[in-house]
């Protein structure tokens, strides 16, 4: 499905052994919207535990495209990971991404927005690996776990 604004490129996607998968959704955009962003995460979070071996890679990329297929693109970000029991993929509900792409968004795309108006997300899986997945392009940062938020900081006040 082309999403007309930011929004969920795939809701608990199962990518299984030696495969290459496209996101369910892909976002298309005008440049003028893209220039117009002042905040625009790409979060990545397991909806199930990965299984595979620790030789296993799971990669993923987030891509600019001329089109929806995703085919003729430009690399925005891309995280691999080597090994299931990385603690991003060794529990459910884990951030394997989660950072802000705006700046990324101009550095590589530079004057060329309009001619690539396509987001998406490429998932690259290693042969005997699995995981099921959920993505996402918003105005917000992913949910933090829930036992690694900040309470308190650790700067004091200034003498």
């Amino acid at each position: 499905m082309i999403l007309q604004e930011l929004g969920v490129l795939c809701t608990a996607q199962d990518l299984t052994s030696d495969s290459t998968t496209d996101s369910e959704n892909v976002i298309l955009m005008a440049a003028v919207d893209w220039t117009a962003l002042t905040d625009v995460y790409w979060v990545v979070q397991t909806e199930t535990v990965a299984t595979g071996d620790g030789s296993d890679t799971y990669q993923f990329q987030l891509l600019c495209s001329t089109a929806a297929t995703l085919d003729t693109n430009r690399q925005l970000l891309s995280i691999t990971i080597t090994g299931y029991t990385t603690y991003p993929l060794a529990g459910a509900d884990r951030n394997i991404v989660n950072v802000n792409i705006r700046d990324q968004i101009h550095a590589v795309m530079g004057t060329d927005l309009s001619s690539y108006p396509y987001l998406g997300m490429i998932s690259t899986i290693s042969a005997g690996a699995t995981i099921s997945i959920n993505a996402a392009i918003s105005p917000s940062p992913g949910q933090s776990n829930f036992n690694s938020q900040t309470l308190r900081s650790n700067v004091t006040v200034p003498s």
